[in-house]
């Protein structure tokens, strides 16, 4: 749950946590552990708040174990619109954790992204590595496989009023919109969700549900999207969830991949009846 270092001001925000989780891929020594974007929102002074955040790999939710790569980039899009790079990060062996100050009320979407990018899988001295790049780039090498993923994380917090400029479809290869706030959900209420690839609907797309405490993969409860690419969820208690949702498929013969695996998960936190 989100820590207040002044209970008075839970009158003045509110704060609930929506996060985007993935599987961590590709080195050898990657472990196949469950990626979370956990914010922590604290009052310091007047109207303006710090928001810090950690982004992490665990097979037990918001348990951090595993820092992610080197190649994610972090950001934070204001009520605004206008998009802003974290200031303040710390890469560490078992997360990754920022702080920046929010000042303007209304919703923010802060983001964890590790953008499209072609990994290849080689055989080096009998051993099989991951490796940046696509096929092309291991000429003389024994390619075993080659793809193109993404991974995103998204978390959702509000500072004095709910907004809606955030939510707006973004056109990523793969992601989770909400028909309702995701700062105004509440346990055992329904509310609705829609799965785009390209700004398109996904249909039969599943989307896992994890409960806060729960630990390995599999899933709490999932559903499955319609011809729209929308599923309606419920969840039972008040607390924590993450929400994950991935696409794969493969490319023709001779193409510079294998084929693609685009991820893209949430947190979000049910609100007392």
């Amino acid at each position: 749950m989100p820590n207040h270092t002044n209970r008075s001001s839970r009158q003045y925000r509110h704060l609930a946590l929506t996060g985007v989780f993935s599987l961590l891929l590709l080195t050898a020594t990657s472990h196949a552990h469950v990626q979370w974007l956990a914010p922590n929102f604290n009052l310091e002074s007047g109207e303006s708040a710090w928001l810090s955040f950690d982004h992490a790999f665990s097979d037990r939710r918001f348990i951090p174990s595993s820092g992610p790569s080197s190649y994610y980039v972090w950001w934070i899009v204001g009520p605004d619109g206008f998009k802003k790079s974290i200031p303040h990060l710390f890469l560490g062996k078992t997360r990754t954790v920022g702080e920046i100050e929010l000042t303007d009320p209304g919703t923010y979407r802060l983001e964890a992204i590790e953008d499209r990018m072609a990994w290849t899988k080689i055989k080096l001295n009998e051993k099989e590595q991951w490796q940046p790049g696509s096929r092309d780039a291991f000429s003389g090498h024994e390619v075993v496989s080659s793809r193109l993923y993404f991974q995103k994380s998204v978390s959702y917090v509000s500072l004095g009023s709910l907004t809606k400029s955030v939510l707006k479809p973004t056109g990523d290869p793969i992601e989770i919109v909400f028909d309702q706030h995701p700062n105004d959900l509440h346990a055992d209420k329904d509310f609705v969700i829609r799965v785009l690839s390209d700004g398109a609907p996904l249909a039969d797309q599943d989307v896992l549900v994890y409960a806060e405490g729960s630990d390995g993969h599999d899933a709490t409860s999932t559903c499955t999207t319609n011809a729209l690419g929308r599923c309606e969820l419920t969840l039972a208690t008040a607390g924590r969830y993450l929400l994950t949702t991935n696409t794969e498929g493969d490319y023709a013969e001779g193409a510079s991949t294998d084929g693609y695996t685009y991820t893209y998960s949430v947190v979000i936190e049910a609100l007392p009846k």
